[in-house]
């Protein structure tokens, strides 16, 4: 009875084994088994988990996306959707930016005060989490949330911008660079940059300098990295383009300066409330003044969905 009893479960595991669907190896490596996402394609076949690289997807057509199966961020490892890769010693800038050739070819805005617009596509993809990172430098005399700050409380020093500054998302409320999605925008990130490290600066400083600048507005929160490129004085008739030094790595901040303490930097993770559908992420270089006076020089930038 023992025997017979141990044959008849081994017949019904089989078959149990045998009826459950088996992992596609090919599922996102071919047109006819495209997967909905890179998260749904490293879910649902092992065989991803060891090679990032281009997929197929389907959304609103049939593509081919590029699917980071081995960075974590946030936590969660494998399966971004990468829609933004820049680096400017390689790549033309997007457009809406400008390859400054005086200044390495770092990307920037135009040469007027204001935010200038690069749009990277999602592919009709829907997104609930954002990861990126970004390697820049300061030029000239940037002045972190100074705009926001001198548009909700008024002229309240001597500095006058030279456009229109502004407490809402859609304008000049920070020097630096301002990522967003949808329409009206809402706020993925913000990569701030400073006048100076630890000179008194106090309305134009990073909110974490030595000598703390103005904090954000409230739709920012802690969404945000800031960091100056200055060390000292700044002498506002050079303009400098601060190379030695780049911004929101994390690195060479001075004693009693809180703004290379984040952790992660420079990257960022933005969990969003709810699984977004939007064309694209849109990353904005912003500033008050001119070209001439300053501007945020961007090199690297890369940014993934989930």
């Amino acid at each position: 009875m023992k025997i017979l009893a141990f044959i008849i479960v081994t017949v019904l595991l089989d078959q149990v084994v045998s009826n459950h669907p088996k992992p596609c190896t090919k599922y996102g490596l071919e047109l006819d088994h495209p997967g909905t996402s890179c998260d749904d394609i490293y879910e649902k076949n092992p065989a991803s988990h060891y090679k990032s690289g281009l997929y197929v997807i389907k959304t609103n057509k049939v593509q081919l996306v590029y699917c980071d199966m081995s960075l974590e961020c946030g936590s969660h490892k494998g399966g971004w959707m990468r829609i933004a890769d820049l680096n400017s010693s390689r790549d033309n800038c997007p457009p809406g930016w400008i390859n400054n050739q005086g200044y390495n070819s770092l990307c920037t805005g135009g040469s007027a005060a204001g935010c200038y617009s690069a749009h990277f596509t999602t592919d009709g993809t829907k997104f609930s989490r954002v990861c990126g990172m970004m390697k820049g430098y300061q030029k000239g005399s940037m002045d972190a949330f100074y705009p926001y700050s001198y548009a909700a409380f008024g002229p309240y020093t001597n500095y006058r911008p030279t456009v229109t500054v502004s407490t809402s998302l859609d304008g000049v409320y920070v020097e630096g660079v301002s990522i967003t999605y949808g329409n009206p925008r809402k706020h993925i990130w913000t990569y701030a940059v400073g006048l100076s490290e630890d000179y008194n600066y106090k309305y134009y400083n990073c909110p974490c300098a030595k000598y703390p600048g103005p904090t954000p507005p409230p739709y920012i929160g802690n969404d945000y990295y800031c960091e100056s490129g200055n060390t000292g004085v700044y002498d506002r008739e050079l303009h400098t383009l601060y190379s030695q030094d780049p911004l929101w790595d994390g690195y060479n901040c001075p004693s009693e300066n809180n703004c290379c303490n984040r952790p992660g930097m420079p990257w960022f993770f933005r969990q969003l409330p709810v699984k977004e559908s939007a064309p694209s992420i849109e990353v904005r270089i912003c500033n008050d003044q001119g070209f001439n006076d300053e501007s945020a020089a961007i090199e690297q930038l890369q940014l993934y969905i989930q």
